[in-house]
């Protein structure tokens, strides 16, 4: 058996590659939103933001991206969001976005394990949490991204 191996050179594997790991992206479904939308609701309503993928193993891991473009709130409200696997609440995240339409955004990376070759949907809600106005993401058609990368065990 050799020792070492010349990096420089290419090869050609046949089979697996032993010790090579895990952590190889198997696929990547993203979905793309324009529309503003805007909630006064103390409830959670939909943005939107959805998109489907089908793990291909049950020990694959689901890395959701979430990029939500300019967002303002009015009288000083407080937008709370939240990632949701189909029902499964996920992750909870509070935005005290500016208040006026040139905005800011915000951004949520979230590791899931939905152990299960079945179809899941992964979307974004929001609502208004405190004061009593409007709150928008997308402001004049700035866009938001939901991205799903399947990760291989």
């Amino acid at each position: 058996l050799p020792s070492s191996i010349d990096l420089a050179q290419n090869f050609t594997f046949t089979g697996t590659v032993a010790g090579a790991g895990g952590g190889k992206i198997l696929q990547v479904v993203s979905q793309n939103f324009q529309t503003e939308s805007s909630t006064n609701s103390s409830t959670y309503s939909d943005t939107g933001l959805t998109v489907n993928i089908t793990p291909s193993a049950t020990s694959s891991k689901v890395l959701v991206m979430v990029a939500m473009g300019m967002g303002y709130t009015s009288n000083g409200t407080e937008s709370r969001f939240k990632l949701l696997r189909d029902s499964t609440d996920l992750s909870e995240f509070i935005i005290n976005m500016g208040l006026d339409a040139s905005g800011g955004g915000s951004a949520l990376n979230y590791l899931d394990t939905p152990n299960t070759t079945s179809q899941k949907t992964y979307k974004v809600q929001f609502k208004r949490n405190s004061g009593s106005g409007n709150c928008y993401i997308c402001v004049n058609n700035s866009g938001a991204t939901i991205t799903a990368m399947e990760i291989g065990a």
